[in-house]
């Protein structure tokens, strides 16, 4: 497949429910009995969102999910576990390296990284696989 016909061809519905699953993983994600006290205590932050930025973040969960179902095309990925597999290697590929530069630049602590890529994980192999389900 082309590129041009990867871009072409996305179910856009998938890409939507794709996203809005990934973005509902975040949240249940970083509830406090999970991951969210945690990250309270690492970041010294609330977990109330900047309500300015819900859009943007929303756009952001709609991008991810659009970009992976283009990956997930040029793989032809069409199982569960591919498409798992193809939100891992976006994961190595993309995220981790950027969450590095987190512990580098910003001197997160590992534990706090280790939260924010593990939700990424998840998130990046279910979305993926719906997105290859899905086709």
């Amino acid at each position: 497949m082309s590129l041009t016909s990867a871009l072409m061809n996305v179910n856009w519905l998938a890409v939507i429910v794709a996203a809005i699953v990934h973005l509902m993983l975040g949240l249940i994600w970083f509830q406090k009995p999970l991951f969210g006290k945690a990250w309270v205590s690492l970041t010294g932050k609330t977990l109330d969102p900047a309500q300015k930025w819900i859009p943007a973040g929303v756009l952001g969960h709609l991008l991810m999910a659009y970009v992976l179902a283009v990956i997930v095309n040029l793989a032809n990925a069409s199982t569960l576990g591919d498409g798992a597999l193809a939100g891992v290697l976006a994961l190595a590929g993309f995220v981790i390296p950027l969450e590095c530069g987190e512990l580098v630049w910003e001197k997160i602590p590992f534990r706090l990284w280790l939260i924010r890529v593990g939700n990424q994980l998840v998130g990046l192999c279910v979305t993926g696989a719906i997105l290859a389900v899905w086709r």
